[in-house]
């Protein structure tokens, strides 16, 4: 018997496809009883709010107006399966411990799908190549620090291999590309910081709690006001230009949710720039030095500068 969710997924198909569906229909499709069959109406009319009306004259249901809001829906599901069970199936997230669980979120999952897409999902892989194992002791503490409130101690080592003691308030976990990050209250720099997984050592809880709603907006502004997982104090707007061929890949990426794309032709090049936020400069010139001479920062000047003088230290240590 397929799952409610594909049997509503197939009402609509149905639907928008050829007009109408009848109620022998959704029966046969889902192996289930009328009564069944009728509940789905029901949910689609009332808890999605589809304009589905009984037209007498089919004998069948069908919309009065256009409902657009399920359209793809079943194929944004199976794409999100596809992700799930990738991750699923990574060892790092979900180690041979726990193959039960394994196993019973991909079954879970994959009985929402529709019976067609259930068939082809093996020929779907969703992979990645850069990632970095969880030391779970670590995630334990941060999780009960969660749950209680209740501050951490730590060391925490920096990008230059130096080791620094913090007492924190966790307030949010972040998993940006495929780094988990730690959001927290920094006693020592009287702010929000941010501390990769990776490099938190000697992790503890102290007798020491907290209220987390005191830094709920600032949370919310760090997370949302510009590109990267790295943050600062002023966000300023950086525009950059992509070249042939690397213009074709990124013309329908989005770095940034308030990210502006123009596209042009230049001497038929095709010209693709991005205006995003960003407040620390590391990993937005990270980002562009990936496509090498195809991609180019055109303001603000000082990040350009940045990027020039990143580019002037590769050239001087791998071609002197």
């Amino acid at each position: 018997m397929a799952s409610q969710i594909a049997r509503i997924f197939y009402i609509d198909q149905k639907i928008r496809s050829i007009g109408s569906v009848t109620l022998k229909q959704i029966m046969e499709h889902g192996d289930v009883a009328s009564a069944t069959a009728k509940r789905d109406i029901e949910t689609l009319k009332y808890t999605i709010s589809a304009p589905i009306i009984y037209d007498r004259k089919l004998r069948a249901y069908k919309y009065s107006e256009e409902f657009t809001l399920l359209n793809y829906a079943g194929e944004q599901l199976f794409m999100f399966y596809v992700l799930a069970r990738g991750l699923v199936n990574n060892k790092s997230y979900l180690p041979l411990t726990a193959e039960y669980a394994r196993a019973v979120i991909s079954d879970k999952i994959k009985e929402l799908l529709p019976e067609a897409y259930q068939q082809i999902s093996e020929k779907f892989l969703y992979t990645s190549s850069d990632y970095e194992s969880i030391d779970f002791s670590v995630l334990s503490i941060i999780l009960e620090s969660l749950m209680q409130h209740q501050q951490c101690e730590l060391e925490y080592q920096t990008k230059g291999k130096v080791t620094s003691q913090r007492v924190i308030n966790p307030l949010k976990v972040v998993c940006y590309g495929t780094k988990w990050y730690l959001m927290a209250y920094c006693h020592k720099n009287k702010g929000i910081r941010i501390f990769l997984f990776s490099r938190i050592k000697n992790l503890q809880l102290i007798k020491q709690f907290f209220d987390p709603d005191i830094w709920a907006a600032e949370l919310t502004e760090t997370v949302e006001d510009s590109f990267g997982i790295a943050r600062g104090e002023a966000v300023q707007t950086a525009t950059i230009r992509f070249y042939n061929p690397s213009s074709y890949y990124v013309k329908d990426q989005i770095w940034h949710s308030d990210q502006v794309t123009n596209v042009s032709t230049v001497d038929d090049d095709l010209h693709v720039e991005f205006h995003l936020p960003y407040a620390k400069p590391e990993e937005l010139i990270g980002k562009v030095l990936k496509y090498g001479a195809t991609a180019e920062i055109i303001n603000p000047s000082s990040l350009r500068k940045q990027w020039l003088e990143q580019i002037e230290l590769m050239s001087n240590r791998f071609l002197s």
